[in-house]
C-alpha cells in the first residue's frame, strides 16, 4: 500500500513538472523542459530512498508502480505508446539507478564493518586464550620452582635442626641454628600452601608430570598409542639443572600430543642433545593431509612463553613435516624480560583496521577529485574556448566599414577575423536566398551585448553586409 501512495504521488509530481516544461530546450529533441525536470526529480527522489534505507520489497512495489504510471504519463503526454513506454523506462531507470549509487556503497561499507567487528571478536577470543595459557604456564612454573626451594629449605631446616642439638657447640651458636631451622621451616610451610594453592589452578597434563622422568613421558605417549623412535643423550636429566629439565619435559609432552591430535598415525622422532652448554630437543612427524578439525590450542604459545623466560628459543616449521626444535640452557634461570612476544594480535588487526581506513578515505578523495579534476579541466578547456571564440570573432568597426555587397569572397575574407560566432544573434535577419552568413562581433563582450556585424555570401561575393544593434 505504502509502495502504491509513493507511485501515485510521483505520478502527480510528474504531471506537475511536465505542465511546468512546455517550452522547448533548443538543440534538444529528445526530451523537453518538463520531461528534464520529471527525470531530476526522480533522481532526487531515488537518492533519498537509498539515504532512508527503504526495504527491497519496497522499492521493487515503487519501482514498479512508478514505472506504470509514468509510462502512462508519457503515453498521455507524447501521444505515443512507444515513446510513452521509453519515458516510463528512463523515468524508472532514473529513479533505480539514483538509489543504487547511494544504497551499493553505503551496503559494502556496512558489510566492511561487519567483517572488521567479526575479526576483532575472534581476536579478543584469541588473545584471552593465550593469556589463560600463558597463565597456567606460569603457574606451573611457579609451582616447580617452589617445589625445588621447598625441597631446599627443607634440607636446611634438617640440618640446622641436627646441629642445633650439638653438645660440643656454644650455646650461642645452638640457639642461632635453632632459629635458623624455626625461619626455615616457616619458609618451606609458606611455599608448601603458595604450591597447594597454585596447584589447584594447574591443569591435569601439566601437573601429572610430576615425579616423571623423560623415559616415562615417552612410554606414556606409547601406551597412548603414538609410535616413538628417537635418541636420547645419556644421563640427559642429570646433566640439566632443575628448570631445564621441567620445560625438556613439558616441551616433549606438548609435541607428542600434538602429533597425536593433529597427525593420528604418524611416527614421532625425537632427539635430544647437547651442544655445548645448551641442550637440543627436536621432533618431527609427518603433517596429516587432512586438515585438523575444530579450533587449535595454544600450548605452543604458551610453551613458547615458558622457554623464552628460561633464555631459551623454540622454533616450528611445517612444510612436508611438523618440526619442533627447543633449545635451552643446560642451567637455565628464569627471567621476567626473557620473554618477547612482540605486538599482540588485537594490536596488529587494530593497525590493520587503521590502515584500512586510511585507504579506505584516500580511496574516497580520489573517487571525488579524479572526476572533479575532469570537471575542472572540461570547464578550463570551454572557458578557454569561449574566451577564445570571444576575442578572435571581433571584426572591428573600420574593417566593417570597408565590406561593400559585390565584394569577392577572396578579398573580403583576408578583413575578417580568424572564427565567427558559435551562434546567430536573437533576433536573427532573413538570410538572402542561397545565402551562407556569418556574424562577428563588433567589440570583446564576455556578458554585455554588443554590435554584432552579418556577412553573408552567395556565389562567392558579399550579398548582405548588416549590423544588428545591440539594442535590437
Amino acid at each position: 500500500m505504502t509502495a502504491a501512495l509513493a507511485g501515485v504521488a510521483f505520478t502527480f509530481a510528474m504531471h506537475w513538472l511536465e505542465q511546468l516544461g512546455t517550452v522547448e530546450i533548443s538543440g534538444w529533441a529528445m526530451f523537453d523542459a518538463g520531461e528534464l525536470a520529471v527525470i531530476a526529480a526522480a533522481t532526487a527522489t531515488g537518492i533519498l530512498i537509498g539515504w532512508a534505507k527503504a526495504p527491497l520489497p519496497l522499492v521493487a512495489a515503487g519501482a514498479g508502480t512508478a514505472l506504470l504510471a509514468s509510462t502512462l504519463l508519457g503515453q498521455w503526454t507524447r501521444s505515443d505508446p512507444v515513446l510513452g513506454f521509453l519515458l516510463g523506462v528512463a523515468y524508472t531507470s532514473c529513479l533505480l539507478l539514483a538509489i543504487l549509487a547511494v544504497a551499493v556503497p553505503r551496503a559494502r561499507r556496512s558489510h566492511v564493518r561487519r567483517g572488521w567487528d567479526l575479526a576483532f571478536a575472534e581476536a579478543r577470543e584469541h588473545e584471552v586464550r593465550v593469556e589463560q595459557a600463558v597463565t597456567r604456564e606460569r603457574e606451573a612454573m611457579a609451582g616447580e620452582i617452589h617445589d625445588g626451594l621447598g625441597h631446599r629449605l627443607t634440607l636446611i631446616a634438617v640440618q640446622a635442626s641436627r646441629l642445633s642439638l650439638d653438645e660440643t657447640l656454644p650455646d650461642r651458636a645452638r640457639a642461632e641454628l635453632q632459629r635458623i631451622r624455626e625461619n626455615a621451616a616457616a619458609a618451606s610451610e609458606e611455599l608448601g600452601e603458595t604450591v597447594a594453592l597454585l596447584s589447584e589452578r594447574q591443569s591435569g597434563a601439566t601437573a601429572s608430570l610430576s615425579g616423571l622422568g623423560i623415559g616415562d613421558v615417552i612410554e606414556r605417549a606409547r601406551a597412548s598409542g603414538v609410535t616413538v623412535h628417537g635418541t636420547i643423550a645419556p644421563e640427559a636429566a642429570d646433566r640439566t639443572n632443575d628448570h631445564t629439565h621441567a620445560a625438556l619435559m613439558r616441551a616433549l609432552q606438548e609435541g607428542l600430543t600434538n602429533a597425536a591430535k593433529h597427525a593420528p598415525g604418524a611416527a614421532v622422532h625425537l632427539a635430544i642433545d647437547f651442544v655445548g652448554d645448551e641442550v637440543v630437543l627436536e621432533m618431527r612427524n609427518a603433517t596429516s593431509p587432512v586438515p585438523p578439525s575444530g579450533r587449535g590450542g595454544h600450548g605452543i604459545v604458551a610453551l613458547r612463553h615458558r622457554i623464552e623466560i628460561l633464555g631459551g628459543t623454540l622454533d616450528v616449521a611445517s612444510n612436508e613435516d611438523f618440526t619442533v626444535t627447543v633449545r635451552l640452557p643446560r642451567a637455565a634461570v628464569p627471567s621476567t624480560t626473557a620473554a618477547d612476544f612482540g605486538p599482540s594480535r588485537l594490536h596488529v588487526l587494530t593497525e590493520e583496521a587503521a590502515d584500512a581506513e586510511r585507504r579506505r578515505r584516500r580511496v574516497n578523495r580520489q573517487t571525488w577529485l579524479a572526476p572533479l579534476g575532469v570537471l575542472a579541466v572540461l570547464v578550463l578547456v570551454a572557458t578557454g574556448y569561449s574566451v577564445y571564440n570571444s576575442v578572435a570573432s571581433v571584426l572591428p568597426p573600420e574593417r566593417f566599414a570597408a565590406i561593400e555587397v559585390g565584394d569577392s569572397r577572396s578579398e573580403t575574407e583576408r578583413l575578417l577575423p580568424p572564427t565567427d560566432m558559435p551562434d546567430s544573434p536573437s533576433p536573427a535577419l532573413p538570410e538572402p536566398p542561397g545565402a551562407t552568413c556569418h556574424f562577428y562581433e563588433a567589440s570583446v563582450s564576455f556578458a554585455e551585448r554588443v554590435d554584432v556585424y552579418r556577412i553573408c555570401f552567395a556565389d562567392d561575393r558579399v550579398v548582405a553586409a548588416d549590423t544588428i544593434p545591440s539594442d535590437g
